[in-house]
């Protein structure tokens, strides 16, 4: 399966749940007014300007949601750079006019959207720039954020994998254990079990594509050893099934030997991932084990927000 087909999405189609996410977010702010403003600002109708500009270095992201949310206020957002353009400090990314109260009530969520989605953008750029269509970003995300923070990781240059359980058949361990456990019971289960529990799986989801009409969607299986690697490339090589295989929490040394063991199984037209505990910092060596994708949740969990602020032409 071609890598764009497996690990790429279309985030048109979410364009208007993006806005809604936004809007409650925005909400959760407000609850029920801007009791500051209200206090101290005397004419809170008053037209003003501000710009957005970045403090840092990095890429930007976020456009969208900070559009959105200002937008709805009346307000006159206009951007002056595009999503993943590459940001110096002090750059203005847009200029902002309209009524003071809605500007002092919208800015810090459009700035939160800016700065998380820009901070995952710059995080995935500084790893996909030195691994060009190695880098994906997994489903774990901030809860609400999907589309955004995924959206986030394909400006960077990373691949999105999928987006939600209905994306894409992923057999994951906890699959496996429950039909191990349909199919032997509470007997122990061996390596030669877990192999069975795999092929059974995958042909299960192979049944379910063909019957249902997906055979756009990709089947991917997470594995744990060798053996069950080359059983999944045995397969792959007679039933056309999986399109992925997934070394899961594997040392690079591990991954090297799959890697090697599944091609001359399976030949080069599988994709294969490694994922769990992958890092910046040894990124590198499980690129060169050899794997078509590394996925890892640190671009998305652990990226440090971009400094980003909204200042009021004239007081500075």
């Amino acid at each position: 399966m071609e890598k764009d087909k497996a690990y790429n999405r279309n985030f048109e189609a979410h364009r208007d749940r993006v806005r809604y996410q936004a809007k409650l977010a925005l909400d959760d702010d407000i609850k029920t007014g801007d009791i500051t403003t209200r206090a101290v600002v005397k004419n809170n109708k008053k037209t003003e300007n501000a710009i957005i500009v970045a403090k840092d270095d990095g890429v930007l992201c976020g456009l969208q949601e900070a559009k959105a949310i200002l937008e709805e206020g009346g307000l006159q957002f206009v951007a002056k750079k595009m999503e993943g353009d590459l940001l110096k400090k002090k750059d203005i990314i847009a200029t902002v006019r309209g009524n003071i109260g809605e500007i002092l009530k919208r800015e810090r969520t459009a700035l939160n959207y800016l700065q998380i989605l820009s901070g995952i953008a710059t995080a995935t750029y500084k790893l996909a720039s030195k691994h060009p269509k190695k880098v994906a970003s997994l489903r774990k995300t901030h809860p609400g954020l999907c589309f955004s923070e995924k959206r986030a990781v394909k400006v960077g240059g990373g691949y999105t994998h999928r987006l939600g359980l209905s994306d894409g058949f992923l057999i994951k361990d906890n699959h496996l254990a429950t039909i191990a456990k349909e199919l032997f019971g509470d007997d122990p289960i061996t390596e030669e079990k877990k192999v069975v529990t795999i092929i059974e799986a995958l042909r299960r989801a192979k049944r379910y594509r063909i019957n249902n009409w997906m055979t756009d969607f990709f089947i991917e299986v997470e594995i744990e050893s060798i053996k069950q690697a080359i059983a999944a490339a045995k397969l792959y090589k007679n039933e056309g099934i999986p399109d992925m295989i997934l070394l899961d929490n594997m040392k690079t040394q591990e991954v090297a030997r799959c890697v090697k063991a599944i091609k001359k199984e399976a030949g080069e037209g599988i994709l294969i991932e490694a994922s769990g505990g992958i890092t910046a910092q040894n990124i590198n060596d499980y690129v060169e084990s050899g794997v078509d994708i590394v996925s890892t949740s640190e671009i998305t969990l652990s990226a440090k927000p971009l400094d980003i602020s909204m200042k009021i032409i004239g007081y500075k």
